[in-house]
């Protein structure tokens, strides 16, 4: 005997558990979106067919099974691309996403809903290893909602139709899903509080375990879940190339964030370090075969750095020194190499496996570009505008001594690619004569130099991001060379470039550099926006005495210097827009979740411990105050008015309690009435005829007051008996 409850139909119910299905497969599927560097083909045909479905599900539920068990063969040749090219993580997805598909398209026994509901749960596993965007925690809040709802929906319809499948495949296969007549079933307000009690209870049981369970590194564990990228989305390499024609395009998308230390000094301009560059070839800066070499050897694993740099530590931890801490944030595919602002006495990482050093370039990278936001941190920065060479009694030992002048025009090895030439004989004559023309017959310091230097190109060059390169003259074919000699404007890597160059024909190691400048600082959380438009090339000159000074010849920038002009946070402007909101609630998400580790943990239950201290103190200061008051009022003399008074309270009371006794419906009745559906004292009639049913009453009086409730249950109202009367002598029959 299938449930006669007339809340939800058969039809209705699973018009709902069939359209919270696809739904759930949909928000499931729409998170593979969020991972950088997947191909999308299986989500986007997935999400086609949903969408189609939750729309027309009468041409769903026609398709006969041989087609379902067609397609579920058919998965198989699907994920073999990926299986043989040795890609676990895009077969295991795309695997995921067609049997998603599969199961959301095709679900009626209870076995099956399962399944959907464990492939939905193991995708978004998956990716939320793989990512860490905000839109996927909106899209994680959402699925659980559903899954909720989808669990409750099945169990409804389960003690419904008490376990006949065949009715349930007849209902969707004779089209009686009326997905319209289904949601106006769930819009009465015990349905929706039910909902939102459930999920708000689900939600703070999901609080309390992810601030209480210890925190596990997913990826340290199972090295299954490295996904690996090829290429990155700004362009950023260890090459920069100079070509006859340039057109630099704007990506305002941010590239890093920067959370800075409340009351901590910041540059006016800062810039954001990622790699220096010593090679030059045929119109090219990249880095030398040594440095190469170096740079994927044991030798550059941070476990090393205390060869070269015996004050500063890497490792997975902050320190326990109290000193300025500023995060960085890199959004995915940015690139492999570190930004980083100054120096630093210590950098923390996630993995120290997986990053690379290269001190005599003074970089910092992972093996692998990242495909998800990557955080790390860096103490006790230097925000001098200088880094330091490699010392000379490290290894290897590079610039131990100053270098002579028949290795200038080489390319051989490091160190003497920093004064590397161009080939042509006409080229190096440009930047000759451009040195000559700078220095002016005075022997320069290498900061006096490139004050001189950077002047005479501002002097001679504007800055333009559109770059046209005249044609060749002179038998120079040398890009940068030929640029230097015209007037025509230029970009940073022109500037840079010309500069490097032109120092090296002075007799002055230099070389390009890399990474962001500037940046928008963001006034709701207080940190840097770093955007892709932001990145920039400039130079840095060895000054002889064990340090590199930045330059940055390109107009509009301040003039070289071994100091850099700092502000206090407090004096920071930035924008205060929407569009800065709604990154501020990234970089939230970022702090308080992505980033959420063992130190988090422990400072969160120090904060909690500390919470609950102060409510205990401030409940007993309160139950003491009130004590204290009860004692006096207690002790106090008894005047007239004073009894009178209490005399009055008393009566209120009692009329009170009188009045309530004397109401059909009682106190809570009357404060939920508004947010049930229908009239109260019908609903109230028909809760006492199923309790006195149950009791089995079979007296002369009971079966009166059974036609009374029923008169009141079913009934006009005018018909109606004194509904007080009738409920006091109902409870007199439980």
């Amino acid at each position: 005997m299938k449930s006669k409850s007339p809340r939800h139909s058969i039809e209705d119910l699973v018009t709902l558990k069939w359209m919270l299905g696809a739904l759930m497969g949909l928000v499931c599927i729409t998170t593979l979106f969020n991972i950088n560097g997947y191909n999308r083909i299986p989500a986007i045909v997935s999400t086609t067919v949903i969408i189609f479905a939750l729309f027309r599900p009468a041409l769903i539920a026609k398709v006969p099974q041989v087609v379902w068990k067609g397609y579920a063969i058919a998965i198989i040749p699907l994920v073999m691309v990926n299986v043989i090219s040795k890609d676990t993580i895009p077969a295991l997805l795309d695997l995921n996403t067609w049997l998603i598909l599969f199961r959301c398209l095709n679900h009626n026994k209870r076995r099956e809903e399962m399944q959907l509901a464990l492939l939905c749960l193991f995708l978004i596993i998956m990716t939320g290893v793989l990512t860490a965007t905000l839109v996927f925690g909106i899209q994680l809040l959402a699925f659980a909602a559903l899954a909720v709802a989808y669990l409750v929906v099945n169990t409804a319809l389960e003690m419904k139709a008490e376990g006949d499948y065949e009715l349930l495949e007849r209902i969707r296969s004779e089209n009686r899903l009326n997905a319209g007549k289904a949601l106006r079933s769930t819009l009465e307000g015990s349905f929706i509080l039910q909902a939102i009690i459930m999920f708000a209870s689900m939600s703070f049981l999901a609080a309390i375990v992810f601030l209480a369970i210890p925190r596990i590194d997913m990826e340290d564990k199972v090295n299954l879940f490295n996904m690996q990228s090829k290429q990155t989305l700004s362009g950023f390499t260890d090459r920069v190339e100079l070509g006859e024609v340039t057109d630099i395009k704007n990506d305002n998308s941010i590239a890093l964030r920067v959370d800075v230390p409340e009351n901590a000094e910041v540059p006016v301009e800062p810039y954001w370090r990622m790699l220096a560059l010593d090679k030059y070839e045929n119109g090219a800066f990249s880095l030398s075969p040594d440095l190469v070499e170096l740079q994927n050897s044991p030798l550059a694993s941070p476990y090393h750095s205390v060869r070269y740099w015996p004050d500063r530590r890497f490792a997975q931890a902050p320190s326990n020194i109290d000193r300025d801490k500023w995060t960085f944030f890199l959004e995915p595919e940015v690139s492999r190499y570190l930004p980083v602002i100054g120096t630093f006495e210590h950098m923390t990482v996630d993995s120290l496996s997986d990053l690379t050093v290269g001190p005599h370039m003074h970089s910092f990278a992972f093996k692998d570009i990242n495909t998800k936001m990557v955080s790390y941190q860096i103490e006790g920065v230097d925000l001098s505008g200088t880094v330091p060479d490699v010392p000379a009694n490290s290894y290897p030992r590079f610039l131990s001594k100053l270098l002579s002048q028949e290795n200038r025009r080489g390319y051989g090895n490091y160190p003497q690619t920093l004064l590397a030439m161009p080939e042509e004989e006409g080229a190096r004559s440009v930047f000759e004569g451009i040195a000559k023309e700078v220095a002016d017959g005075r022997a320069l310091s290498p900061l006096e130099f490139a004050r001189e230097a950077s002047i005479y190109l501002w002097d001679k060059h504007r800055y333009s991001m559109t770059v046209s390169l005249p044609k060749q003259s002179g038998g120079i074919s040398d890009p940068v060379a030929r640029w230097a000699q015209s007037d025509l404007p230029g970009h940073c890597e022109f500037f840079a470039a010309s500069f490097v160059l032109t120092a090296r024909a002075a007799g002055y190691p230099a070389r390009v550099v890399t990474g962001f400048k500037g940046g928008t600082w963001n006034p709701y959380e207080n940190y840097f926006m770093v955007r892709n438009a932001d990145a920039h090339a400039w130079a840095e000159i060895f000054d002889g005495q064990g340090k590199w000074i930045r330059v940055d010849p390109t107009p509009g920038s301040y003039m070289p210097a071994l100091e850099s002009a700092t502000q206090p946070v407090s004096q920071q402007y930035g924008e205060a827009n929407s569009s800065a909101f709604l990154d501020s609630l990234r970089l939230l998400w970022y702090r308080r979740i992505v980033n959420y580790d063992e130190a988090t943990q422990r400072e969160a239950a120090v904060q909690l411990k500390d919470f609950f201290l102060a409510y205990m103190q401030v409940a007993e200061n309160w139950a003491v105050k009130v004590g204290e008051y009860l004692y006096l009022w207690a002790t106090a003399p008894w005047s007239v008015w004073r009894i009178l008074y209490m005399c009055f309270l008393a009566s209120l009371l009692v009329a009170a309690f009188v009045i309530q006794r004397n109401m059909a419906l009682n106190l809570r009745e009357l404060v939920l009435a508004p947010f049930r559906r229908g009239d109260p004292i019908r609903r109230k009639a028909g809760k006492l005829l199923s309790r006195i049913e149950l009791a089995g009453a079979q007296s002369d009086f009971a079966r009166k007051v059974i036609y009374d409730l029923q008169r009141l249950r079913f009934g006009a109202k005018e018909m109606w008996p004194n509904p007080r009367l009738v409920f006091k002598a109902a409870r007199r029959l439980r």
